[in-house]
């Protein structure tokens, strides 16, 4: 099949990883398979093979958006597709239109996030649900238990649609040095060092880690992402005098995140919202032991298939993560046990299983 993915920004972000993930794999069972952003956000994809870009930057106001929109119909009518894969909230509905309007027959949305009621999400949940029901979806995925029970409220001419495909998780494929890692990021050598990545957004909450570094005299943060709250850390940083232990690496291109994991002591996600939390289960999987905020969701996955939890949870102020990072200091044989657990979850979240997931659907 010829197969187009649809991303609302070129990012190293989790969404555009899972896409990446999709496309190597579908290529493997035979498949052509590309990736069009509606815009370029950074240098992430500019020397992935497989990537185009509607616009070169983000759009501006209304008519930017129109002509993003106006340039991906002309893209997808151009490339004439079997089969369109979308992803994020705008990809879903901007991707799903332009399908539409070049006779694809496949289109397979991808849900982010879930239902909202309020604001600029609120609409769009609202425009997700009426896409749903009137089946402008050919099939509609959800990657948790925790996300697929988001919608159990919504009607069943959308939920009939809903398929559930974990989102596989890659491994590192190589080891890497902790030494010749940190140094490979300038991070301190000696240091007791607390990571995590993500976009730097309200929502991933990394200022309850700048926070932490306050009540925790002994330890330091690096963070792999960009992002609006930039300025924030770093002001919040020097507030507290702590901004000489916050390290701002920027933004980690997916063939390097692991060895930005291998710098670290612990990996600790503070995010609020969630469906699925895939940069903190790839930590796992690389053996970092995992602090995470204790939503549902992240102990559904970061859970192995035999029981045990690859994670301790914790509330996700600044209060909570500095005792969850001061009981694995103190605590080295729990940190041991942790990393074990988090290695055995490759075995549930298999790419090529997610992929397999993906190709029936579009088989079908």
């Amino acid at each position: 099949m010829k197969i187009v993915q649809v991303q609302t920004q070129a990012e190293a972000a989790g969404a555009q990883r899972v896409s990446d993930m999709v496309g190597e794999g579908l290529r493997a069972r035979g498949h052509d398979v590309r990736t069009v952003f509606m815009y370029r956000k950074t240098d992430a994809f500019d020397h992935d093979a497989s990537a185009d870009f509607i616009l070169a930057e983000p759009p501006k106001g209304l008519p930017g958006q129109i002509r993003a929109t106006i340039g991906l119909v002309s893209y997808l009518r151009k490339a004439r597709p079997d089969a369109v894969i979308t992803y994020q909230h705008y990809g879903n509905i901007f991707g799903t239109i332009g399908a539409r309007l070049a006779g694809v027959r496949h289109i397979v949305a991808n849900q982010s996030g879930a239902p909202h009621t309020k604001g600029t999400m609120g609409l769009l949940s609202q425009i997700d649900k009426l896409m749903g029901v009137t089946g402008l979806y050919h099939a509609n995925i959800v990657n948790s238990a925790w996300t697929e029970a988001q919608f159990d409220h919504y009607p069943q001419a959308y939920r009939r649609r809903l398929h559930r495909i974990d989102h596989g998780v890659s491994a590192p494929r190589e080891q890497f040095d902790k030494a010749a890692a940190r140094a490979r990021f300038g991070l301190p050598g000696n240091a007791w060092l607390a990571v995590s990545s993500g976009r730097l957004t309200r929502t991933k909450n990394q200022i309850a880690l700048v926070g932490a570094l306050a009540r925790l005299s002994d330890i330091h943060v690096a963070l792999a992402g960009v992002g609006p709250e930039l300025e924030t850390l770093v002001t919040f940083a020097r507030e507290r005098g702590v901004a000489d232990r916050l390290h701002l690496v920027g933004e980690v291109p997916p063939a390097q995140i692991f060895e930005f994991l291998a710098a670290g002591d612990v990996y600790a996600f503070p995010s609020t919202s969630e469906t699925f939390g895939l940069a903190c289960v790839e930590a796992a999987i690389s053996g970092l032991p995992v602090v995470a905020n204790n939503l549902a969701v992240m102990r559904e996955v970061l859970t192995a298939q035999d029981g045990e939890p690859a994670a301790i949870f914790v509330e996700a102020d600044a209060t909570g993560m500095a005792s969850g990072l001061a009981e694995m200091i103190a605590r080295p044989e729990l940190m041991t046990r942790l990393s074990a657990t988090g290695r055995r979850l490759k075995d549930k979240y298999s790419p090529a299983q997610m992929c397999a997931g993906y190709e029936a659907l579009l088989l079908s």
